[in-house]
């Protein structure tokens, strides 16, 4: 059992290579979505956009939560991860082939014959990734986040590099594609050498049956999670054409981006934290209020996004991309929500509460399914993406819900942090968007904000995350001393 000194500095480690990591991936999809924009037309992000998005479901299957089980395992042996290579290698060919398979008859359902050929460019990754996200959760769960970011952006790299200079020379939206398989082989690479020599424990290998009832569940859970955040998509570029499935999925990106690091990150330093204190039997009462005020400051992260976003993606995306900037804000708040439930599902998860997951989630996609059925009457993109926001912000009221009721969280404490936090972002988002029109563009939003962002500076001890960042350790100097919370914590 670790201390807590030693807990703070893991965790420092963790997101130190983690975010470290996602910035510099940042800069890479930024850069890459700059030149794609003005290279590709709108219709074939739309195109690739439902491409995308489809290409994900078989890929539950592919991987089969199987990098989950290694990054939330008590004990990671060397029966486990040759278990879990085995089956990831199995599910990854035979999604490959499914893909390979249907892509013509995706592409007839959503009348773009595109989607073809991305389709099955898409699938080829198939044969790597899975295996590749295995060897990189066994990494990141022995303590190397080294080695496994190394591993990520360097194949993050080689993919946009093969893609834009693919996109350079043939002009071809097909090339839009290539990014993502290029990058899973190269990932597997440097995973399968980074990983050569862990010196995990002997064991007998795991039964792949009971490896499998986990990682099933996990599937299933994961595919219910998907139909509801795309389904929105779907409906749009089926009722509203490639053009607008096109805006849509550059207005998203600009969220997706900042998401993916932030929930990424939380699962990475939170997840084999609290799997270890739940073997040993320790109370998780205490972790579970810091993970969710650490992802309730998403409302002042997304709240800078829907304040900057739009100025910032037109001048990213260049002339004729007006559409997509105005849809910035409804994503950022979308994102902002995603945030808050991804993290609930991450407790939960490692909690060891699958009635609870599931019961969420059906929750969520109701709620979903309901808003997009009202929204088919007036077919508008901000429509749908309010439809998914109300099913993620029902979603994670079921959650809170549930953790007080059984003792896990205080609902008080974690609503009151929401409230701080989406006071803050609204600020922010009010004073950028001020800013935008008013002052003019990327340079008088920033200017805009810049006095809430101060304010939020000289004022972070009244925010919840920041108390609970400095109670863990992570903001403490040599020599001082911990300030306690004051916000109440209910205990098991």
């Amino acid at each position: 059992m670790t201390s807590a000194p030693e807990s703070a500095r893991r965790i420092t480690s963790v997101l130190s290579w983690n975010y470290g990591g996602a910035a510099l991936s940042v800069l890479l999809q930024l850069g890459y979505t700059a030149w794609t924009a003005r290279a590709a037309p709108h219709t074939a992000f739309g195109s690739y956009a439902i491409a995308l998005t489809l290409a994900q479901l078989p890929g539950l299957f592919a991987t089969a939560g199987l990098a989950t089980c290694v990054l939330r395992a008590e004990q990671l042996t060397r029966g486990l991860l040759r278990s879990a290579l085995r089956l990831s290698l199995l599910t990854g060919v035979a999604c490959w082939a499914v893909i390979e398979v249907a892509a013509p008859w995706c592409a007839a359902m959503w009348r773009m014959p595109e989607v073809t050929s991305l389709l099955r460019l898409l699938g080829c990754q198939y044969l790597a990734a899975p295996a590749g996200c295995v060897l990189v959760s066994a990494l990141r769960r022995v303590g190397r986040p080294g080695r496994a970011a190394v591993a990520e952006f360097t194949g993050q790299a080689v993919g946009c590099t093969a893609a834009a200079v693919m996109l350079g020379r043939t002009g071809s939206p097909a090339a839009l594609a290539l990014a993502i398989p290029v990058a899973a082989f190269i990932t597997l690479a440097l995973a399968a050498c980074g990983s050569a020599k862990l010196g995990l424990p002997h064991d007998p290998v795991p039964l792949a049956g009971s490896l499998l009832r986990l990682s099933g569940f996990l599937t299933c859970f994961a595919l219910l999670r998907t139909v509801a955040g795309s389904g929105p998509l779907w409906m749009a570029g089926r009722l509203l054409g490639p053009g607008t499935a096109g805006l849509w999925s550059r207005a998203q990106l600009l969220s997706d981006v900042p998401l993916n690091v932030l929930v990424k990150g939380l699962n990475y330093a939170a997840v084999p934290l609290l799997a270890e204190r739940r073997g040993h039997g320790l109370p998780l009462a205490r972790p579970t209020q810091h993970l969710l005020y650490a992802a309730s400051a998403g409302f002042v992260a997304f709240g800078a996004l829907a304040g900057a976003g739009p100025a910032a993606l037109a001048v990213l995306l260049g002339p004729g991309w007006e559409g997509a900037a105005a849809l910035v804000p409804a994503f950022a708040a979308t994102g902002a929500l995603q945030l808050l439930y991804a993290a609930g599902c991450s407790l939960d998860l490692a909690r060891g509460s699958r009635r609870d997951l599931v019961r969420a989630q059906l929750v969520l996609l109701a709620v979903t399914g309901a808003g997009l059925a009202a929204a088919a009457r007036w077919p508008d993109p901000l429509v749908f993406v309010a439809a998914g926001a109300a099913g993620l912000a029902v979603g994670h009221a079921v959650q809170l819900v549930r953790w007080h009721r059984m003792g896990a969280a205080s609902a008080r404490a974690v609503v009151h942090a929401h409230l701080t936090h989406l006071a803050a972002g609204g600020c922010l988002a009010a004073a950028g968007g001020w800013g935008n029109t008013v002052l003019g563009g990327l340079p008088g939003a920033a200017l805009a904000m810049a006095p809430v962002l101060l304010g939020c500076v000289l004022l972070r001890g009244r925010l919840p995350a920041y108390r609970a960042a400095a109670e863990i350790g992570l903001l403490r100097r040599p020599g001082r001393a911990k300030r306690p919370m004051t916000a109440p914590v209910s205990r098991p």
